[in-house]
């Protein structure tokens, strides 16, 4: 079977990574031969993959969420992708069009039809719903009346943007409806966004490729370590990590704290570690390479999200490199890990749950839920690229 994989674009964030990584593990099966289409920009660090034909945008890459939009949208830019995209499908033959992510749904849906074949959509999180994750911070994911979608967005964006958002978000709701299946990353995201969508939807877990992955050091730092490594943002929850690390701290805790990472809150980490310099270390942002090393080294991560995370690659990532896990119960999160590794987002239930985990780490060995073999997710994303081709559903 032929299968053309879409994506946004091969590098910005964990979405990006999680569809390059399945789409590697695709091409080594003997029963799937697959062509890989994104946007790079020109300062991309990662190798273009060995069956990867994508678009390349004179651009630097961009450096957060809306300026990436408006890159991938401007007239020119959109232009040159969708012929591009139509080009690969012409030589390439597809059975099969998968769109990896939010935005690529539209040369997906084109490529599709011009071609009478099937299109599969991958959901990574709830952008179709609200194109800022202001609405889910409690925790709930539920559809938005305009006004509420509106007040959103002028907190983030400037007021003549707004509309076009507004219109953006709605436009690929649309789209999504068109597609003959939907593919989501965590069973909460599943029910979540089944109720606003018509195609069915089936789970199929991210999953980490370690193969090719250079060997991290095993060895574990002296004193208990703990690290916080996703993007700096209340809803990430890292102002709640940095309450709970304080009182560890006051108490007379022997930790030492990791932070990676970028986001709004920069300046918090830096002044943060400034006030404990000797028991926090502020790393900012770390390549791959390094990031592992440090995450393996160390004893815990945490993830103490406030909005319903949908997966949470680095939780995986952590267990993967032998390094305990603990999160908020929030979305899938409660779906990766076992139970006595959840606690409720709140800096008290954070601070209990490290103290914990510091008085009897061996109680807490590193563990997931979830099948986290590359092998199975190839599997049951190949039976279902299957189904689809032959109409069942």
């Amino acid at each position: 079977m032929r299968i053309l994989i879409i994506s946004d674009t091969a590098e910005f964030s964990g979405a990006e990574e999680s569809i390059a990584t399945l789409a590697s593990l695709l091409h080594r099966s003997r029963n799937i031969h697959v062509r890989f289409c994104a946007t790079r920009f020109i300062d991309n660090c990662k190798d273009p993959l060995p069956f990867e034909d994508s678009y390349v945008i004179n651009r630097k890459k961009p450096q957060d969420i809306e300026e990436f939009y408006s890159t991938l949208l401007n007239p020119t830019v959109l232009t040159g992708l969708l012929q591009h995209c139509a080009k690969v499908a012409e030589d390439f033959h597809p059975d099969l069009v998968h769109s990896g992510i939010f935005l690529s749904v539209l040369p997906s849906i084109m490529i599709a039809r011009r071609l009478k074949i099937p299109v599969i959509e991958h959901i990574h999180d709830y952008r179709i719903l609200s194109l800022t994750d202001l609405p889910f911070i409690n925790g709930n994911v539920s559809r938005i009346s305009y006004t509420q979608e509106l007040r959103c967005y002028l907190r983030r964006i400037q007021p003549h943007k707004t509309i076009f958002a507004l219109g953006l978000r709605r436009s690929m709701l649309s789209l999504y409806n068109h597609c003959n299946l939907l593919i989501a990353v965590s069973d909460f995201v599943r029910k979540s966004l089944s109720l606003y969508l018509k195609p069915p939807a089936r789970v199929v877990y991210n999953v980490i490729d370690t193969s090719a992955r250079k060997e991290c050091s095993k060895r574990k730092r002296d004193k208990i370590s703990i690290v916080y490594s996703a993007r700096l943002s209340s809803s990430k929850g890292f102002l709640m990590f940095l309450q709970a690390a304080k009182r560890l701290l006051r108490n007379g805790v022997d930790a030492e704290f990791h932070i990676t990472g970028k986001g709004e809150l920069e300046d918090f980490a830096r002044r943060f570690a400034k006030e404990h310099d000797g028991n926090v270390q502020f790393h900012g942002y770390l390549p791959d390479d390094k990031l592992n090393d440090l995450i393996a080294s160390c004893h815990v991560t945490v993830h103490p999200s406030l909005w319903p995370e949908p997966f949470s690659l680095s939780v995986i990532k952590s267990v993967k490199l032998g390094t305990t896990a603990v999160a908020s119960d929030r979305g899938g999160l409660p779906e990766l890990l076992p139970p006595k590794y959840i606690f409720k987002p709140d800096k008290d239930q954070l601070y209990a749950k490290l103290l914990e985990f510091i008085k009897n780490p061996d109680n807490f060995p590193p563990s997931a839920s979830i099948d986290m073999n590359p092998e199975s997710a190839v599997a049951k994303l190949t039976e279902l690229y299957r189904l689809v081709a032959e109409g069942v559903q």
